[in-house]
């Protein structure tokens, strides 16, 4: 029976020299190249229709790109402007806040100088303290500080007050 089935069917050769052991095709160093009927035609070749498209697409391609390149030049433009003017203006802010700052420790220097000088010992005391009432800093009324506050104003204002002389 087997025999039958042998004899109906012819011997198939299975080796193939072209192929590698792995798959890989051998036997042609040349590279692979595509049919010539698969390669693009000319535009010569081409209807006058397509080649007036192109030619139409083309400019119409030319003329967005000179559009985007001149947008894209004044955006750019603008935007060096906003930084310059950013600059502009936090260098001025800077150095106004430095002449601030160099205003104010003069005069606190000059402040601070002065205390020692002038006035009764109370006087000189309160240029010291903070009397202006506001703030926990300042002796506001529930802080604590107002009783002291009070007091200390009640003997700057009295020349008589023990040490108003200032010895």
């Amino acid at each position: 029976m087997m025999g039958d089935f042998e004899s109906s069917f012819p011997a198939v050769d299975t080796t193939n020299e072209a192929v590698a052991p792995g798959g890989s095709i051998t036997g042609s160093t040349m590279p692979y190249r595509a049919p010539e009927a698969s390669t693009y035609q000319e535009y010569e070749d081409e209807p006058e229709v397509l080649r007036e498209w192109r030619e139409r697409r083309d400019l119409q391609i030319q003329h967005r790109d000179e559009i985007s390149a001149s947008k894209k030049a004044e955006t750019v433009k603008a935007a060096q402007e906003a930084i310059d003017e950013f600059y502009e203006n936090y260098n001025n802010k800077r150095d106004k806040q430095v002449a601030q700052t160099r205003k104010e420790a003069e005069e606190f220097l000059k402040n601070r100088e002065d205390t020692t000088a002038g006035g009764t010992s109370w006087e000189r005391i309160a240029k010291l303290v903070d009397l202006s009432g506001k703030g926990t800093t300042g002796g506001a009324a529930g802080s604590g500080k107002a009783k002291m506050r009070e007091l200390l104003l009640s003997l700057r204002k009295d020349q008589n007050a023990p040490g108003a002389t200032g010895v």
